[in-house]
């Protein structure tokens, strides 16, 4: 009887500490535990396989929805889109796949979030591997639905400090770029 006593403690004590919250809700304004949900489904258009061409380069980008931890003062649950992406150039060679081996833990691209430069449109965080810890915002700033899911991306790099020990840091210089693999602006389709 005891053990039940607990067990039906715990059981509801979950119940209570996990209350659902609507996205946009301010992670400011949850209890510890909650969870920011996608109770409206907002996120499901982005959700899935998008296809574009860049300089004779075909990108995949594959965004899925995930229920991610938040870890802080006050802790909570969030849904988010996150993604990875696979480049395959003109000659066919793979030159970035984070799509057949997809880590929800490290993906490269999560968001949504409103954009700052646009209020109608969303973004995307872009946090390329081995970029020295620079990374970058992609805005929707278009999306379509009819007759095929289509976005438009554009890129813009967060301001970050270049380190003189980075490994790019001698091409930054020159080009005044970074070499990310990624275009500035491109229209992806959805498959």
């Amino acid at each position: 009887m005891k053990n039940i006593i607990i067990l039906l403690f715990i059981c509801l004590s979950s119940l209570i500490s996990c209350q659902i919250y609507p996205l946009g809700t301010s992670p400011g304004d949850v209890p510890d535990g909650a969870y920011i949900k996608d109770v409206n489904n907002e996120l499901d258009k982005y959700v899935g396989v998008w296809k574009g061409n860049w300089n004779g380069k075909i990108i995949f980008l594959d965004l899925r929805k995930h229920k991610a931890y938040s870890p802080g003062v006050r802790s909570y649950y969030i849904d988010r889109i996150v993604g990875g992406r696979k480049i395959i150039n003109s000659n066919g060679v793979i030159e970035i796949d984070k799509i057949s081996n997809f880590n929800y833990n490290s993906s490269e691209f999560y968001g949504i979030f409103k954009s700052l430069v646009n209020g109608n449109w969303k973004r995307l965080r872009f946090y390329p591997d081995n970029m020295c810890g620079v990374h970058a915002t992609l805005d929707i700033t278009s999306f379509e639905t009819v007759p095929v899911a289509k976005m438009t991306l554009h890129m813009e790099y967060e301001p970050n400090y270049l380190d003189s020990n980075c490994q790019h840091y001698n091409y930054v210089k020159e080009h005044d770029d970074w070499p990310v693999n990624f275009p500035k602006d491109i229209v992806l389709t959805k498959q």
